[in-house]
């Protein structure tokens, strides 16, 4: 019987344990236009290069020290008004306030830029004791529609 009783017991709390869940998914592909695009469609402006240095202590604190190779002084931030939404597409897909920081270089570059591309984004980690010094470098594209 308390056999039976521990095994009941047991069955209980790993089905307590389990969650249930459920997803939904639709679709939209009928209602929403398709924009075809190829690189015939675009001018090449050129190519540069990004680049943040950070430190990070104890996994939680984060000091910027380099945005693009200068020194980094907080309260100089680039404030962009022309261009938001193309400056918001590539700081998404580059991820971090450095590099966020960085990429206001691009759009001073090519103000006439209307897509940016990051080509490569590398990432290098100099381990330290209680800390990190992380470096990261991404190279971006930027071009503009043919008219």
């Amino acid at each position: 019987m308390k056999k039976i009783i521990s095994l009941i017991l047991v069955v209980v709390a790993l089905l307590s344990m389990t969650s249930c869940g459920s997803s939904t998914h639709s679709s939209t592909t009928g209602l929403t236009p398709r924009l075809e695009m190829r690189m015939t469609d675009l001018q090449f402006l050129g190519e540069t290069e990004i680049s943040c240095e950070y430190t990070t202590y104890l996994g939680l604190f984060k000091r910027i020290n380099k945005v693009n190779g200068e020194e980094y002084v907080p309260g100089n931030d680039f404030t962009v008004s022309k261009g938001a939404g193309l400056f918001n597409s590539l700081t998404s897909a580059l991820k971090g306030k450095g590099m966020n920081l960085a990429a206001a270089k691009v759009l001073s570059m090519y103000p006439d830029a209307t897509y940016l591309q990051v080509v490569i984004d590398t990432k290098k980690v100099d381990r330290m004791f209680l800390g990190s010094v992380t470096t990261r470098t991404a190279r971006v594209r930027a071009y503009k529609f043919k008219n």
